[in-house]
């Protein structure tokens, strides 16, 4: 029988240990959290402290039950769902499964650095007398289309390339790079189509842009739940809108209407009267406090009116854009029974208004063949400062300071220092400009024009229906 002393002391190394080891649990909670964050779960500090409260109301050896008041505190969409069954499984892993990913991890850098090098090597010219050195740096999509083909289409598509270096006065060396470069672009998209048509590209390319921790153990972690990611059946919603099959619109479509109808049913609940009090109406309380000798026992209130937006959507339907624009319009198609003051138009020579087509009573599907036939623009080249400046001279009066306008291009337009002038002079009139970019942040320093952009509207990446519901319930909802 223990004393009260002894008990006591056996006490307080319980109560150490149990410390000790909550503390370890809570380490891992907020490494965990990171990891979410980093993969574009919105966490705050206060659902942090929320769950560990949780934890204190549940069995921590019973893992079902701890991954179960996880996902109930920091999921709050059923399409982060599978995110967060991924990178649970992947950090709450068994130390045998942890070492085997880890080296899986390892095996996958190692294959991905030797393609790399490879690649850097099929693709570095020189003069003939060796005083200048070429190498062309393709994109992470371009390298992942390069290294799909065949060993004997990579042969042709270098030996082509060997041919015109050698073959070639020495005197046109910059015309020559020119041009392969063209040819190499033009080479990889072809690829990229067919590809996308056959059976060899089924597995999807999922346009996922995480932010990385700096942390080696948990950016392995990250790139290993990318990777798993890629191979999901589950994974439509973060797949690159263009690499969508035919066989997957169905499914797509139904992503889309469902993320319509949410968004939609959120701007109605936003945009009605406020009943909350904001500001004393000074002169409404002094008549209503007249009876009372002027004592001011009832307060009236001013409350402003929140208007629903009036939004235009100016969607590019270039030759490059045209496959995006599809699921955009069909996501504007779903908003347009609440959103009823906006107004649709297509552009890539020059602009053409829409909104009528979407008003009409037919179905999404005869709403697109009909604006796909009858439109001179769609599929053309791209001329943003042409649309704006044509937008400016025949829809004037839709440019007011309640008018928000979504702007949906790759940005690869010609003149873009002259459209930066006209992008500057619209947003003038506006309350604001939003931009989808469907190019890959990793690509936007390319393009110097974009940082002249972004001085006039708020520009996100866009690629899949991920970053486009992302936009919609975050940003489109604030401005």
């Amino acid at each position: 029988m223990l004393s009260d002393k002894e008990l006591a002391v056996w006490q307080t190394m319980l109560n150490q240990r149990w410390s000790r080891s909550y503390e370890y649990i809570e380490h891992n909670l907020i490494k965990f959290i990171q990891v979410l964050r980093c993969l574009g779960l919105r966490v705050s500090s206060s659902e942090a402290v929320d769950l560990l409260k949780a934890l204190l109301l549940i069995d921590l050896s019973d893992k079902v039950a701890f991954k179960t008041a996880l996902q109930a505190v920091l999921v709050k969409d059923i399409e982060k769902k599978i995110l967060f069954e991924k990178a649970f499984a992947i950090f709450f892993a068994t130390p045998e499964e942890k070492d085997k990913n880890f080296l899986e991890g390892l095996q996958r850098k190692e294959e991905r650095e030797k393609q790399n090098q490879q690649i850097e090597k099929d693709f570095t010219f020189q003069r003939e007398d060796g005083s200048e050195k070429v190498q062309f740096d393709l994109t992470e999509m371009q390298k992942q289309i390069y290294n799909r083909l065949s060993s004997h289409e990579q042969e042709k598509l270098c030996d082509f390339v060997d041919q015109v270096v050698q073959t070639h006065r020495e005197g046109n060396f910059t015309k020559k790079v020119s041009f392969l470069k063209n040819f190499i672009t033009g080479t990889l998209n072809y690829w990229e189509k067919q590809l996308r048509q056959n059976s060899q590209y089924d597995n999807a390319q999922v346009a996922f842009e995480m932010d990385l921790t700096g942390e080696e153990k948990l950016d392995e972690m990250l790139q290993n739940i990318e990777e798993q990611l890629k191979t999901s059946e589950q994974m439509l919603l973060y797949e690159d809108m263009k690499t969508i099959g035919e066989k997957d619109l169905p499914k797509a479509m139904v992503i889309i209407k469902r993320l319509a109808k949410k968004i939609a049913s959120r701007i109605s609940r936003r945009y009605k009267q406020s009943k909350k009090s904001k500001k004393i109406e000074i002169r409404r309380t002094i008549r209503s406090n007249i009876g009372y000798g002027g004592t001011m026992l009832e307060l009236k209130y001013k409350a402003r009116k929140m208007e629903k937006p009036k939004v235009i959507l100016i969607c590019d339907v270039s030759g490059s854009m045209s496959r995006y624009a599809s699921f955009v319009l069909q996501f504007m198609y779903g908003l347009s029974s609440v959103v009823r003051e906006m107004e649709s138009f297509i552009f890539a020579d020059d602009l053409q208004r829409v909104t009528e087509e979407f008003r009409k009573q037919r179905s999404f599907e005869d709403t697109m063949i009909f604006i796909m036939q009858s439109s001179p623009y769609w599929g053309g080249g791209t001329n943003l400062q042409k649309a704006l400046n044509s937008f400016a001279e025949k829809y004037q009066q839709l440019l007011t300071s309640n008018s928000r306008i979504i702007i949906m291009s790759d940005a690869k337009t010609s003149n873009p220092q002259e459209t930066a002038s006209s992008l500057e002079k619209t947003r003038k009139k506006v309350k604001d400009i939003l931009w989808l970019n469907t190019l890959p942040k990793s690509e936007w320093i390319a393009l110097e024009h974009l940082s002249i952009f972004q001085k006039n509207c708020r520009m996100f990446s866009c690629q899949t229906l991920a970053h486009l519901e992302e936009v919609m319930k975050y940003h489109f909802l604030s401005f």
